[in-house]
């Protein structure tokens, strides 16, 4: 079985297209920060949806994590790396500036630098 890293699994799409690649026969292995930019019951709501499936493994970690994401490559062998992860919202990206900087750039970046490694 083909296992595949999705980051931002809580999301709405995030949670879609991990029940998508489990109907196609992958492994997923969702992350997500759980921040609370929008109600993390909505996510956990999701994320209790995915677990009732066996293909599927949900773990707490942030992108911008990089040891964490290291620890988790180095345990997973993935054929593949969907990063939906990112933070949303026009009008907070004017308010707090660095936070999308530092998820939506540092965090892809340690996802491309660990793939590249692993």
């Amino acid at each position: 079985m083909k296992n595949v890293l999705l980051t931002g699994a809580a999301g709405f799409i995030g949670a879609e297209t991990a029940k998508k690649l489990i109907a196609n026969g992958f492994s997923v292995v969702g992350i997500d920060n759980m921040n609370d930019y929008y109600d993390v019951r909505l996510k956990t709501k999701r994320l209790e949806t995915l677990d009732e499936k066996k293909d599927f493994k949900f773990i707490q970690i942030d992108i911008e994590n990089f040891q964490d994401l290291k620890t988790l490559f180095s345990e997973y062998k993935f054929e593949a790396v969907i990063n939906l992860a990112a933070r949303a919202g026009v009008r907070y990206s004017i308010e707090n500036p660095f936070i999308y900087v530092t998820t939506n750039t540092l965090g892809n970046t340690n996802l491309l630098e660990l793939s590249k490694q692993y």
